[in-house]
């Protein structure tokens, strides 16, 4: 039997197809229409547009004034990071040089509760740049008031510094306590190879609790005598809480005094923690709630479980936020904001000091997101990494469109 050759059966064969195509009848009589379920509640507008970005990752309304600090963190390329000051005005320009540094990455920054009197600033900053053994560093510097209340990068002061190349925390800010609180990772790439989540022997996968007011006889900090471990044997009694992995970014509620902290998981979790005395979040015996490596040994507490928690699916690199009281948005008021840098989904959560009271996704983006800020104007701002600053704002409405059919016999399909 002689058989087609190949090219001779492909034109056929397409022919024919073309053919079906051509006498397929339109679907005409579809109802199904938009989303079964309604848009979020909120998306995101960029803001600052006359700025040109470069790598923005932090952002900080300077108190008393109407302008913004933000970070734009250097590279591996003796590029510097910057701390920008803006006028919070969505049509501004112009940026001023508050601090800038090299050879180090800034990761975060805060104000002393009385800058409006001292001008000091603590950075949190991670080097040297390039090279293989890095430490993290916070540092006082204080406000050059002749060269117009910038940063006099000749004041810097090491408060303290330890050991970290990778996970490194990198977020700070004063509680209502008057006490400097520091994120710190667990210093490693990978799966906590160090052993240090669960070591309060050292400085790594914690958040640290410190004195900056009142300098120790040896130290230019004192250790708090409140601080939970300061009588444990070998213990760091900088140590206020531990077992994370990568505390991103930090925040307080300023009417409470509540503390938010956002942690990066590995392989599957992602993870929000409401900070309190001596608990232990588990890593890396634990991720998230979930069993990690349950052969390591626990710290000196019992294991505590997150506040809120996402699965991969979700999130994959969370980034914590801020709790909102800005006014603009009402129906956030009160709310903590937090998103992920890899998926850019936006969440807000509510907690009454027992148990979350409401939680839900507002916004789905395409921002990497860094950082989270309130403005001095009130708005709530995303910090996108890959392109600049974002404002929070409502969903406009769509109008009114048909109800979405949830039966097959609903869609139309059947009528042609």
């Amino acid at each position: 039997m002689k058989r087609l050759p190949l090219f001779a059966s492909f034109i056929l064969l397409t022919l024919c197809t073309a053919a079906l195509q051509a006498q397929r009848v339109r679907w005409e009589t579809s109802n199904v229409v938009g989303s079964p379920d309604p848009p979020l509640p909120f998306t995101v507008k960029k803001t600052y547009t006359g700025i040109e970005w470069k790598s923005p990752i932090y952002a900080l309304e300077e108190p008393g004034t109407d302008k913004l600090l933000v970070i734009t963190q250097g590279g591996e390329q003796n590029r510097p990071s910057r701390i920008l000051r803006i006028e919070d005005d969505p049509a501004v320009k112009k940026t001023e040089l508050f601090y800038e540094l090299s050879g180090r990455l800034l990761y975060g920054f805060t104000l002393h509760p009385k800058y409006g009197e001292n001008g000091q600033v603590f950075i949190f900053s991670n080097g040297p740049t390039g090279k293989p053994n890095r430490i993290n560093r916070i540092s006082r510097l204080t406000l050059d008031s002749k060269a117009g209340r910038i940063v006099d990068p000749k004041s810097e002061h090491t408060i303290i510094e330890w050991p970290s190349a990778g996970h490194d925390g990198g977020d700070l800010l004063f509680g209502l306590d008057g006490m400097l609180y520091i994120t710190t990772g667990d210093g490693t790439g990978d799966s906590d190879l160090n052993l240090a989540g669960q070591d309060i022997s050292n400085l790594n996968g914690a958040v640290l609790r410190i004195d900056v007011d009142n300098p120790g006889k040896d130290l230019p900090y004192s250790i708090p005598k409140d601080n939970p471990f300061v009588s444990v044997k070998n213990a760091r009694g900088e140590c206020w809480a531990f077992g994370l992995r990568n505390p991103w970014r930090m925040s307080m509620d300023r009417k409470n005094g509540r503390i938010w902290v956002g942690s990066n998981g590995q392989d599957l979790w992602e993870s929000v923690n409401i900070l309190n005395r001596g608990e232990n979040y588990g890593w890396s015996v634990y991720e998230g709630n979930h069993p990690f490596y349950l052969n390591r040994k626990l710290g000196p507490a019992p294991f505590v479980p997150p506040t809120i928690e996402h699965h991969h699916r979700e999130a994959r690199s969370l980034t914590g936020g801020v709790v909102y009281y800005g006014g603009k948005l009402p129906r956030l008021d009160g709310a903590y904001v937090y998103g992920d840098y890899a998926t850019g989904k936006i969440w807000g959560a509510r907690h009454d000091g027992k148990k979350l009271t409401w939680h839900e996704e507002i916004a789905d983006t395409s921002l990497k997101i860094a950082g989270f800020a309130v403005s001095p104007r009130g708005e709530l701002l995303v910090v996108d990494h890959g392109s600049g600053l974002y404002r929070i704002v409502q969903t406009p409405p769509t109008g009114k469109l048909p109800d979405f059919p949830r039966k097959l016999s609903e869609t139309g399909i059947f009528s042609s």
